[in-house]
């Protein structure tokens, strides 16, 4: 037996080593049979009430073990957590409810879900038998840092936590994740603008957000950064009224007009404290191609004859009937694919993005080339009081430009450009119904490019939605990591996170699942930082 108590004490000695406080808090349980396998990955552990009296450990607590016969070390996370008196323990029937404080001091049970284990210097599934009497400890951060996979670099979101309680290691999001782009759900209040918020402040990549209802502009400003505002014809005023609105209605008082460059205005107030403001609109003649392809007003047939036509006659949207008539006429085509160019044209001018003037000049686009450098943002609030049409078809313009810099960087030169771009409430950009067939195929070209030719390119794309239900399919296929915050049951179903239902229903905001690919572990439970402008 000297063997076995040799290697019961070498296992306490790694034990210790790997634990917080240099001891050991309990053993794998001797009472039942120890098994896991490729379904069932837990085991049950035995803490003594001494013990119990001073560390508190929570569903969710981590928990290192150390194998005495493998050699090995596992991570597990507690799931259950099980008391009892010592009449239940003796199995002695009580007569009569009594109070005896004795009857307190029997050992805690916990159940421990296995999540990975150190052979060597690697870590691996958890896969070697599970010795009872195996020496369980609390494991310091770099130990649960390292089984967990955990990345050193990357973008800071939040902490790993333990039930309520926040452990000091923290959560880091790398470029190379989001390249494989991710999908974060979360219901109104849950968390999502805030997690969104800190990624856009602490992201090395320059990045673009697509705002519909303002939450980023201020705290753009505040970095410094590019603001971007589609200017829609019912505000064609003149460019400091415009301005002044903008500013009143973002919360930026104090800010003023240093310098105007086109349509590149640039903002100071009285700190010294600057960022950069771009009122834009799109030329139909720069622009009559990608809006065929992206608005949603287009058949399929309707959008190639479109192009054709307007390519053959050089005008402006308020023109087109007049000027490009004749030219659709020589293609001899069905009355309803003339109906719906004619329709369409009319519709494309009604989005009031198309051909905007500010006084006697008629809004541009922005520098992409700029736009690869620096953090910005597309608020999208002026106009989506015309439509959400009108939204959905400017940020898409903005989309194709610069995966069109991007691209031509990648085949020109074979650089990747890393970027970042920010789709909240990424369900009215991406929905999974409403549309013609031929309008789904045109969007879901448009996801396909940007996921899949993106990532390649060195673009990822984070979504965020309270409504995955309404979310194209394609864009839950093509997203790796996921993170679930407070959400209904249906909303966990269609991301396959249901489990979490129960454990998200009543968190607080922030506190949240993340399921990703880089990870050593399925899923973690992590809450993140507040958001501080």
């Amino acid at each position: 037996m000297t063997e076995v108590s040799n290697l019961i004490e070498g296992a306490r000695e790694r034990a210790k080593q790997y634990s917080k406080e240099n001891e050991v808090v309990g053993l794998i349980s001797r009472v039942v049979t120890v098994s896991h396998g490729e379904e069932e990955k837990e085991v049950k552990a035995d803490i003594p009430f001494e013990v119990y009296l001073k560390k508190k450990f929570l569903v969710g607590s981590y928990i290192g073990i150390s194998l005495p016969i493998p050699g090995t070390l596992m991570l597990g996370r507690i799931k259950a957590v099980e008391r009892a008196d010592i009449l239940a323990v003796s199995k002695v029937p009580s007569l009569s409810p009594s109070e005896d404080s004795s009857g307190l001091a029997t050992p805690l049970t916990v159940t421990v879900e296995l999540l990975s284990e150190k052979v060597e210097d690697e870590v691996v599934p958890p896969s070697s038998p599970v010795d009872p009497q195996s020496p369980i400890f609390i494991p310091n951060e770099s130990f649960i840092k390292e089984m967990l996979g955990l990345p050193d670099n990357g973008i800071s979101i939040g902490n790993i936590m333990e039930g309520y309680r926040k452990l000091n290691v923290p959560i880091m999001i790398p470029h190379e994740v989001l390249r494989h782009h991710m999908l974060v759900v979360g219901t109104t209040g849950a968390g999502k603008t805030n997690l969104l918020k800190l990624i856009m402040s602490r992201a090395n990549t320059p990045l673009i957000v697509f705002d519909i209802q303002g939450d980023f502009v201020r705290p753009m400003a505040k970095m410094g950064g590019n603001i971007l505002v589609p200017v829609p014809r019912d505000y064609s005023m003149k460019v400091v009224d415009f301005v002044n609105v903008f500013l009143k209605r973002s919360g930026l008082i104090g800010y003023k007009i240093k310098d105007v460059n086109g349509n590149k205005i640039e903002m100071e107030n009285d700190k010294g404290e600057s960022f950069t403001l771009y009122l834009i609109g799109f030329h139909f003649r720069k622009t009559y191609d990608i809006l065929a392809d992206v608005s949603p007003f287009f058949s399929v047939q309707a959008a190639y004859f479109f192009k054709l036509a307007t390519r053959n006659c050089n005008t402006t949207i308020d023109q087109w009937e007049e000027k490009c008539s004749d030219v659709l006429g020589n293609f001899k085509l069905h009355s309803s694919t003339r109906d719906n160019i004619f329709r369409s044209i009319i519709q494309l001018r009604e989005s009031g993005i198309v051909d905007v003037k500010m006084g006697n000049v008629t809004l541009d686009e922005p520098n992409y080339v700029d736009l690869l450098q620096k953090r910005s943002v597309l608020d999208l609030r002026w106009v989506t009081e015309t439509s959400i049409n009108s939204a959905t078809m400017s940020a898409f313009v903005i989309v194709e430009r610069l995966f069109h810099e991007i691209d031509k960087r990648y085949k020109e030169k074979g650089e990747t450009t890393p970027f970042l771009m920010i789709f909240d409430e990424a369900h009215e950009y991406f929905p999974q119904g409403g549309r013609e067939e031929g309008e789904k195929e045109s969007l879901e070209r448009l996801i396909n490019r940007i996921l899949r030719l993106g990532r390649v390119r060195g673009i990822g794309v984070i979504f965020a939605t309270h409504k995955p239900q309404d979310l194209n399919d394609l864009v839950l296929t093509l997203t790796n990591s996921k993170i679930a915050l407070r959400a209904d049951e249906d909303a966990l179903e269609k991301i396959d996170m249901k489990e979490y239902a129960k454990l998200l229903q009543a968190s607080p905001p922030g506190y949240g699942v993340l399921r990703t690919f880089s990870l050593k572990v399925n899923d973690l439970i992590f809450r993140s930082e507040k958001y501080e402008e």
